[in-house]
C-alpha cells in the first residue's frame, strides 16, 4: 500500500510539474497568437473582400517580405522561385545587370559593377544612387527585393534611375540583362593565349593580384595564381581589392590564412555574444613577402576582412582609401523543405583587434568603421572610373583571347594594363613595396633580421 502511495505522489507531482511548466509556454504562445492577430484578420479581410481573388501564397510571400524589411537592408526572403538563381550567384554565374548593392545613407547604393558586365558597359559606377527600378522607388527597398528586380530572362531590359556619385543630376539608364560570369582572380597582364601574367615590376619582383569578388572558388583561384608568381620568382605582392564588394567570407578567411601562420583572422558576434572565431593555420602559409592591399569605398565585406585582418596582424600596408563599411553576416536559412529560404543577418564581423566594421550609429559618431588605410591617397571620381575602363578593356582582351586561341607557337605579345602613371593609389602601393624591400635588403646585408 505504502508502495503504490509513493507512485501515485511521483505521478501527482510529475502531473503538477508539467502544468507548471506549461503555464509560460501556454502564456508565451497566447503572446504570440495577440501579436499575429491583426495579421491573420488582414488576411481574411483581404482574401474576403478585395476586389479580385488573391493567392493566399502571395499574401504569404508579400508578408514574409515585409517583416524582412522591418530588420535591416540585408536581410530578406528568397522565394522558391529566386531559389536556382540564388545557387548560381554564389557559385559566380547568374542572370542580370551585373552589381553589388548596399545601403549606404539610407539609400540603395551600388558598391561594385561587376567587371566584364552589363552594368559597367553602361556606366553605372561604384557608389551610385540608385533611385527607382523600372520606376519603382527605392526608399524601402531592400537589398534582397532590388536584388530580384535585378536579375531576370536573358535579353530583357531593366531601367535604373541614377545619381551619381558627387553629381546632383538624375539619369536613367536602360540595361539589358545577360549572363554574368564572374571571374575573380586577375592579373597584371595577358598572354597571347588569354592567360592572366602577375609581374607588374619584373626587376624588383613584384606581382599584382586583382581579385573582384569572393565565391566559392575565389582562394582555389587564387591558390593557382600563387603558384605561377612563385614560379617567377617573386618576392612581395600587391592584392588590389578596389571595386570588390564581397562575397564569400571562407573564401575571404580562406586568403588571409596564407599570409598568416597563426592568430585570429576574424571572429563573428551574435546579439547574445556568442563568437565564431576563424584562426590561422601554420600549414600553407606563404613566405614573408613584402605586401600591400588596395582598398577603395567600393570595397566591402570579404574585402574588408581581408584588408582589416592584414591591417591587424601589421602584415601588410593598405593603401587607397577609406572602405565601405559593411560587416555583417548573412545565414541562408532553408524553409519549407529547401524550397524557399531567408537571408538572415545573425552576426558581426569582429577583426582581429576586437572592432566591428559595419558602419552603425555607435561606431560612425566616433568614426571607426570599415578599413582606414596606412596610406591614404584620394582620387576623383573620374579617375576612378577610369581605372575600371581599363580593368574592362584588359577583361576583354582575355576573354578574346581565350576565344581565338592563337597558335601556341606565336612570340607572345602580352597586353598589360596601361595609364598605370595616372594610377596614384598603385603607384603608392608599388613604393610602399620597393622600400620594404629595400629594407628587407639591408637587414639581409647586415645580417638583422627583416621586417614583415
Amino acid at each position: 500500500m505504502a508502495k503504490r502511495n509513493l507512485i501515485l505522489l511521483v505521478v501527482v507531482v510529475a502531473i503538477a510539474v508539467g502544468l507548471y511548466e506549461l503555464a509560460p509556454l501556454t502564456a508565451q504562445q497566447d503572446s504570440v497568437f495577440q501579436s499575429y492577430a491583426p495579421l491573420v484578420e488582414v488576411d481574411g479581410l483581404v482574401r474576403q473582400r478585395y476586389v479580385e481573388e488573391v493567392g493566399q501564397s502571395s499574401l504569404v510571400d508579400g508578408a514574409i517580405r515585409g517583416m524582412m524589411l522591418q530588420l535591416d537592408p540585408y536581410s530578406g526572403y528568397i522565394g522558391p522561385e529566386e531559389m536556382e538563381s540564388y545557387r548560381r550567384r554564389a557559385s559566380g554565374t547568374y542572370i542580370g545587370i551585373g552589381v553589388q548593392i548596399g545601403h549606404r545613407d539610407d539609400r540603395l547604393t551600388v558598391i561594385a559593377p561587376i567587371e566584364q558586365s552589363p552594368a559597367i558597359e553602361a556606366g553605372v559606377r561604384a557608389g551610385d544612387y540608385i533611385l527607382a527600378i523600372d520606376g519603382v522607388p527605392t526608399d524601402d527597398l531592400g537589398v534582397a527585393d532590388a536584388d530580384r528586380l535585378l536579375e531576370g530572362v536573358p535579353g530583357s531590359s531593366v531601367e535604373l534611375t541614377l545619381r551619381h556619385i558627387g553629381n546632383i543630376q538624375v539619369e536613367t539608364i536602360s540595361i539589358a540583362r545577360a549572363p554574368v560570369t564572374i571571374h575573380t582572380v586577375k592579373g597584371y597582364t595577358v598572354d597571347h593565349d588569354g592567360q592572366w601574367g602577375y609581374s607588374i615590376d619584373p626587376e624588383a619582383h613584384i606581382a599584382y593580384v586583382r581579385i573582384s569578388y569572393f565565391h566559392e572558388k575565389t582562394a582555389e583561384e587564387f591558390s593557382r595564381a600563387l603558384q605561377s608568381i612563385k614560379a617567377q620568382g617573386s618576392q612581395a605582392l600587391i592584392l588590389d581589392l578596389r571595386f570588390n564588394p564581397g562575397g564569400s567570407l571562407r573564401s575571404a578567411v580562406g586568403i588571409v590564412d596564407r599570409f598568416l601562420d597563426e592568430g585570429v583572422i576574424l571572429s563573428t558576434v551574435t546579439r547574445h555574444e556568442a563568437l565564431d572565431v576563424f584562426r590561422a593555420r601554420h600549414e600553407g602559409t606563404l613566405p614573408p613577402w613584402p605586401l600591400a592591399v588596395l582598398v577603395n569605398g567600393g570595397s566591402a565585406s570579404s574585402s574588408e576582412i581581408v584588408s582589416g585582418a592584414l591591417q591587424d596582424h601589421k602584415r601588410a600596408t593598405i593603401v587607397g582609401t577609406r572602405s565601405f563599411g559593411k560587416g555583417v553576416v548573412q545565414s541562408v536559412i532553408p524553409l519549407q523543405r529547401q524550397t524557399a529560404a531567408l537571408s538572415l543577418t545573425v552576426a558581426h564581423y569582429r577583426l582581429p583587434n576586437g572592432r566591428i566594421i559595419h558602419k552603425n550609429a555607435s561606431n560612425q559618431a566616433t568614426n571607426e568603421w570599415g578599413v582606414i588605410p596606412d596610406r591614404i591617397v584620394n582620387i576623383s571620381p573620374a579617375a576612378s572610373h577610369q581605372i575600371l575602363e581599363e580593368r574592362q578593356r584588359l577583361d576583354l582582351v582575355a576573354a578574346e583571347q581565350r576565344e581565338t586561341r592563337v597558335d601556341a607557337n606565336a612570340e607572345p605579345t602580352p597586353h598589360e594594363m596601361r595609364h598605370v602613371a595616372l594610377d596614384p593609389q598603385l603607384q603608392a602601393a608599388l613604393q610602399a613595396i620597393r622600400a620594404k624591400l629595400q629594407v628587407t635588403e639591408s637587414s639581409a646585408a647586415s645580417g638583422m633580421p627583416s621586417p614583415r
